[in-house]
């Protein structure tokens, strides 16, 4: 009798819980195709156009830096004219990644907008899975969600020359 009651006590407990587990909802994992999304979004075209702003900003740059460095004895002239270079340089490498981290931004905001919405574990980039089921990539609906939206990349570096005063001084 005891080991009958036993065994139906076991068996109770194991039923109650694969009752849990079947009730138990799994969080999804999406994935998306980020330069995809880019695309399909316009985000690319902005992005571009940004980055040729910002290089004719710098390009405006580098011929006041001739310009001014024409007035400089020739041993100098070279060495500001390297340094004003590197600087350049420099500004269009922070431009590229600030606009590229506007750009991702703007898609981070939209899949977790999206995760929550669908109630999901996470979305990663595809390129982080080693295989995917088609129906788990979501790129297309956040391009969708994104399409239209104009991103805000901030003003154009200002780039300038020091003039003499702050040649003497160091200052910048």
């Amino acid at each position: 009798m005891k080991r009958k009651i036993s065994t139906l006590a076991i068996g109770l407990a194991v039923a109650a819980l694969l009752t849990g587990c079947e009730q138990k909802q799994t969080q999804a994992v999406k994935f998306i195709n980020p330069e995809k999304v880019m695309q399909e979004a316009g985000l690319t075209e902005q992005l571009k156009a940004r980055l040729k702003a910002v290089d004719e900003q710098l390009q405006q740059g580098l011929k006041m830096a001739q310009e001014n460095g024409a007035k400089l004895p020739e041993e100098k002239r070279r060495s500001a004219l390297l340094a004003d270079q590197q600087l350049l340089n420099l500004e269009w490498q922070h431009a590229q990644r600030q606009a590229n981290s506007v750009a991702l931004k703007a898609i981070g905001e939209a899949a977790d907008k999206y995760r929550q919405e669908h109630q999901l574990l996470a979305i990663l980039p595809e390129q982080a899975a080693l295989a995917t089921a088609p129906e788990s990539d979501i790129s297309e609906e956040l391009a969708k969600q994104l399409k239209g939206k104009t991103l805000d990349f901030g003003a154009l570096p200002q780039i300038g020359v020091k003039d003499e005063k702050q040649t003497e001084t160091g200052a910048k």
